[in-house]
């Protein structure tokens, strides 16, 4: 009985270690670095793809330099959307951001919504997240989500 008494401590302090561990090589930004991939859009069952970059800050604190295609994605026929102009986001401790890039429509200086999107890095230069467009002009139907996959380059 004694054997186990000393056998738990050593056990708990050896994943007391391990989780350390962990959280010490936990994935983070990569400093300076461009991230690119692709967001997946299904719709009705068909499946499309839209590229997706952005930019990390030198320091890592900061996400920045959005790049969508024009299409960016939308999820109902038509045109006539607005731009989506750059937005910064900030870093958290865990890894992840927020950031509402806003939609604008040069022809009527219209405001049009957002596109909102969010991320979370991985380990070895992974980012994922989603990205979500929210028209506040009345094209709601047009809303919708997608997931992208992103690494640095």
């Amino acid at each position: 009985m004694a054997l186990l008494g000393r056998a738990l401590p050593a056990a708990a302090l050896i994943l007391l270690v391990l989780a350390l561990t962990g959280a010490a090589l936990a994935a983070g930004p990569r400093k300076g670095s461009t991230y690119s991939g692709l967001i997946t859009r299904i719709i009705e069952g068909n499946r499309s793809t839209f590229p997706i970059s952005f930019e990390v800050s030198a320091n890592g604190k900061k996400v920045q330099d959005f790049s969508l295609p024009s299409d960016y994605p939308v999820y109902c026929e038509g045109g006539g959307f607005g731009e989506a102009r750059d937005a910064t986001a900030k870093i958290t401790s865990k890894g992840t951001f927020t950031a509402k890039l806003p939609l604008y429509f040069a022809p009527t200086h219209e405001h049009q919504g957002f596109v909102e999107i969010t991320g979370k890095f991985g380990k070895k230069g992974h980012a994922s997240g989603k990205v979500t467009t929210d028209f506040t002009n009345g094209a709601g139907s047009c809303n919708g989500t997608s997931r992208y996959t992103a690494k640095a380059g």
